[in-house]
């Protein structure tokens, strides 16, 4: 009898200890919708855009080219080949498409070769495929665009021009263009430097006053970066800047960040930015593929199936 009321006695105990210890707040039952267990979940679905979501100032590709060239009603365009990178403005490609079945354009295939039968005129605006068509005997004219000249002299007086080679940025770079360029603060960048890293930081101080603030080239990765209220050069850096450049054998990368923000299209040849330092914002963003080409990316070409090699330069 004794030892069932002992027993009896130390379960008795174990729950008293068990209430106190709830009443105090050291033990809690475990639940499935228990507040730890939904400030764990809210964690998690909290931090995970923040690993995932990158800041970036990219445009998307624009067709205004396109319908400019159209509006003046100057150039018979009968055939397009498309270009790969129309399918990053999904929307924007959409429209063009409608337009271009309104006007009675063909839009072809870059990897559809039945054109080439028929030996038709065509417009394009992606410079990769100059040499397969100089291979097919078209001579290639250009209809619409601006060069790296024209885009360096329009940038605003007063405006910070940030320069990032991927890949290659110099094997398009013939003397003619090197010496008009270094009037524009771009030195230090040549045919010899083939698939190079190369960052160009120039101050437009006035009209037709370019200041260098950084400029190199590398075998190499390069890499620099500036804090908001640096002085270089009697330039005083309005925002927090990081530039990155790699060759094609040096990472083959092109970054420009803004206060965090990336405003580099990260595509062979030279991607720019330029800030504007009165208005206090990015005002353009280009690329220009200096592998093949001195003219942005928008640029469109005409190619004529005659004998000869007389391309745009």
């Amino acid at each position: 009898m004794s030892v069932i009321w002992l027993q009896v006695s130390a379960v008795s105990l174990l729950v008293c200890w068990v209430m106190i210890l709830l009443a105090m707040g050291k033990l809690k039952p475990v639940r499935s919708n228990s507040p730890l267990a939904e400030a764990k979940t809210d964690t998690v679905i909290h931090d995970q855009p923040e690993q995932t979501v990158q800041l970036t100032g990219v445009p998307e590709y624009t067709f205004a080219g396109w319908e400019g060239l159209w509006a003046k009603e100057e150039e018979s365009c009968r055939v397009v080949i498309e270009n790969p990178l129309w399918d990053q403005a999904s929307e924007a490609y959409g429209n063009f498409k409608e337009q271009c079945a309104q006007k009675n354009i063909s839009i072809v295939n870059r990897n559809d070769s039945s054109w080439l039968d028929g030996q038709s005129v065509v417009h394009f605006d992606d410079c990769t495929l100059m040499p397969y068509l100089w291979e097919q005997n078209y001579s290639i004219h250009l209809v619409e665009g601006k060069s790296l000249l024209n885009l360096l002299k329009e940038a605003s007086p007063f405006s910070m021009i940030i320069i990032s080679v991927k890949d290659d940025g110099s094997q398009a770079l013939s003397h003619d263009w090197q010496e008009k360029l270094a009037d524009c603060g771009i030195r230090s960048l040549t045919r010899e430097y083939l698939r190079y890293s190369y960052i160009n930081i120039i101050w437009k101080k006035y009209e037709s006053l370019y200041v260098s603030l950084y400029e190199e080239c590398s075998e190499g990765p390069l890499s620099k970066q500036y804090s908001e209220g640096d002085f270089v050069n009697e330039f005083k850096f309005p925002v927090h800047l990081e530039v990155a450049s790699g060759g094609l054998n040096s990472g083959n990368r092109s970054s420009i960040k803004i206060n965090g923000r990336e405003y580099s299209p990260n595509l062979r040849g030279m991607n720019i930015a330029v800030y504007d330092v009165i208005d206090s914002k990015v005002e353009g963003v280009h690329r220009v593929d200096t592998f093949m080409t001195m003219y942005e990316d928008t640029t469109i070409y005409r190619a004529r199936p005659i004998e000869g090699e007389n391309y745009a330069s």
